[in-house]
């Protein structure tokens, strides 16, 4: 083969080769995957108790899903959605000692953008932080009421690529928000504050 067919021809091999990288790389980048995730939350005191009483949430399950959008490499974009219920806890209650009031649910929704380190197949580690609401709402026959305020959160955690479109995901997350008292629980002494809580959530995810 002369030299001038062989500059010719590297030129004509090259460009399909490129592009087909570009577009393994864009369809990557650009990929939509949802993830339904159950786990574990431990909630902060979102509320104080009336005069010396002490007060405090229960432990709960939660269950929820993520939607993430690649935009970039290994940068995405997330939003989430989780529930959760919780038990009231008060102790220290006069005549009465304890007392347990269940009703209490939360929803939590969120977005932001979460960055990808790969750890060698198949693995990648990951770091987010989001902004959104949670909604604490109360409904039993002691008092009912909502409220919803703004939410901040991080998360770390690590993703097992398992073949092409799935996925296992393990993540821990800390919501941090605030709250005014929930309408009638207001008139108990029952007071809003600022507090953390924490999720530990197990997912499976698919590639759409």
């Amino acid at each position: 083969m002369s030299r001038l067919l062989r500059i010719m021809l590297v030129p004509a091999l090259a460009l399909p080769m490129a592009s087909v990288a570009a577009q393994s790389v864009q369809s990557a980048s650009r990929s939509v995957a949802i993830t339904p995730t159950a786990g574990l939350l431990s909630f902060g005191n979102y509320f104080t108790g009336p005069g010396g009483v002490s007060f405090s949430n229960q432990d709960g399950i939660g269950y929820g899903a993520e939607l993430s959008v690649g935009i970039w490499k290994d940068l995405r974009i997330v939003g989430s959605v989780l529930h959760a219920s919780s038990d009231w806890s008060f102790e220290e209650v006069p005549l009465l000692g304890s007392l347990s009031v269940d009703g209490a649910s939360l929803w939590f929704y969120d977005a932001g953008l979460r960055y990808h380190a790969r750890l060698g197949a198949p693995l990648s580690a990951f770091v987010q932080a989001t902004a959104g609401a949670i909604r604490y709402a109360v409904d039993n026959a002691l008092f009912t009421g909502n409220a919803t305020n703004f939410t901040v959160s991080a998360g770390l955690g690590v993703t097992a690529h398992l073949g092409n479109r799935f996925s296992a995901q393990g993540l821990v997350k800390d919501y941090l928000a605030s709250f005014k008292s929930v309408d009638q629980a207001a008139a108990l002494g029952v007071e809003g504050r600022r507090a953390h809580t924490l999720a530990i959530l197990l997912g499976l995810g698919i590639d759409l």
